[in-house]
């Protein structure tokens, strides 16, 4: 039954991810990418970012998995430096929180199970915690970047070209990228899942529990943790369980949504961020993700004590 389960868990992220890197590499087949940077002036002068790298942020809002793609491509090309990846992939959340995980998933769940009015909140912290950690992005590169030059030519004899022979080239591509891609992502995969058997969540109540005593949390909270790691609906639904007992309050309810938030981020960079970063970016993909994870946890602790303090 375990097995089975992670089974299910590598096919649905091996899924997702082939679909991504496929559409990024036709994509770029297209010259559709020559078109998009037109609209990307604004956001160029704005981010002090080149024009690759916001159109790599744009492609966040389809998945992101092409948005690491065409990252790692423009990288590969030393068309961007290692500092402007490590920004662009900082501001890259919030388009994927925009485009796809709260609009079309998370919104929906959060209200549904939680509750018109705590479930607003909760998704209305995750949408703010992208929007912080873009602007220490773009603050960083606008006060460390030299300010530079935005050259982007209007190529109107450049015609989008998709066919049956741009669909072969980018799907080939692709190929070349999931050779690398999936190994990493069926490794840490099979690697944290043994370790959860090993005892992690142990280690998790070890850790928090000191925590939950400074933030005033019941002990039962500790459920909604460990629901979080199946799945972030697990989570929602062991919090609204947990309200209607009289266990938690709303709160303390946003606190530990925040806190399972953290529990969640950890496990899908330990499961398949890490793997993708280092198998896009090879050494440097690891001190990417490092410099990610870093960085989203802080926000959310920040979060964390604004509701604190708000509340």
């Amino acid at each position: 039954m375990y097995i089975m389960y992670i089974l299910s868990y590598l096919t649905k992220i091996i899924l997702l991810s082939s679909i991504g890197i496929t559409i990024a590499s036709i994509i770029e087949e297209t010259n559709l990418i020559s078109k998009i940077k037109k609209i990307t002036k604004p956001i160029c002068l704005i981010s002090n970012l080149p024009e690759e790298c916001v159109v790599s942020l744009l492609g966040n809002f389809i998945n992101p998995t092409v948005g690491k793609s065409m990252l790692a491509g423009f990288y590969k090309e030393n068309k961007v430096n290692e500092k402007e990846v490590i920004i662009t992939t900082i501001i890259s959340p919030l388009p994927t929180i925009l485009g796809e995980s709260v609009f079309r998933v998370q919104l929906p769940l959060a209200v549904v199970i939680l509750g018109y009015k705590l479930g607003i909140i909760y998704v209305f912290l995750n949408i703010l915690s992208g929007f912080l950690q873009a602007l220490i992005g773009i603050l960083y590169a606008n006060i460390f970047f030299e300010r530079k030059q935005i050259k982007i030519g209007n190529n109107s004899d450049e015609k989008i070209v998709f066919n049956r022979e741009v669909i072969i080239k980018g799907f080939k591509k692709s190929l070349k990228i999931l050779k690398k891609v999936i190994p990493m992502i069926v490794i840490f995969t099979f690697l944290i899942n043994f370790l959860i058997k090993l005892g992690l969540m142990d280690v998790v109540k070890g850790l928090f529990s000191p925590i939950f005593r400074i933030l005033d949390l019941p002990g039962e909270a500790i459920a909604v943790l460990v629901a979080n790691l199946a799945h972030f609906s697990a989570g929602y639904a062991t919090v609204d369980i947990l309200i209607k007992n009289g266990v938690l309050n709303e709160k303390q309810a946003l606190i530990i949504l925040l806190i399972g938030n953290i529990i969640g981020v950890t496990m899908i960079y330990l499961k398949h961020s890490i793997g993708t970063y280092v198998s896009l970016f090879g050494r440097f993909g690891l001190k990417l993700a490092v410099i990610n994870y870093m960085v989203s946890v802080m926000v959310k602790i920040l979060l964390i004590l604004l509701v604190i303090l708000i509340f």
